[in-house]
């Protein structure tokens, strides 16, 4: 049972370090449930997205690391990065990127000011109006106060 945040993981040079959020130890689900952006961290390296390279949400870290051949500290940098990355807070005023815009019809017509209403294990809940999307920190722009009014 994981008791605290610290986890000691292995860094590049063979010294151990902490890892604030993820350790080797835990499975790909707890990884999932830990930050919303670990599936992209995994996807990023090919993982889960198709049948030849599956991963079962029962393996550990350390086993996706050693299976795939993925070496395990840069696959936990990764998955640390995530929160290094900073993000948004309740209450942020944010834009959709032009380019997510533009690919999803249906997001013509919503306004272009959108309100952050909540966020759970980095992934953020925005409403736009009547829409409500959920995304990661990358997937929006957040925009100045006096810019969300005009």
């Amino acid at each position: 049972m994981m008791r605290g945040p610290a986890r000691v993981t292995l860094a590049h040079n063979g010294e151990n370090r902490l890892s604030a959020h993820f350790n080797k130890d835990m499975t790909v689900e707890q990884a999932f449930k830990t930050h919303a952006g670990a599936r992209r961290v995994f996807a990023k390296f090919h993982l889960g997205g198709c049948s030849h390279c599956a991963i079962s949400e029962t393996e550990t870290i350390e086993m996706v690391s050693e299976g795939y051949g993925i070496p395990l500290p840069m696959l936990m940098d990764e998955l640390e990065s995530l929160y290094a990355a900073g993000g948004l807070d309740v209450g942020d005023n944010v834009r959709l990127p032009d380019e997510i815009r533009s690919k999803i019809p249906q997001l013509a017509n919503v306004p272009e000011v959108g309100n952050v209403t909540s966020v759970e294990a980095g992934a953020y809940t925005v409403e736009f109006g009547d829409v409500r999307l959920q995304g990661l920190a990358e997937d929006f722009i957040k925009v100045e106060t006096a810019a969300a009014g005009a």
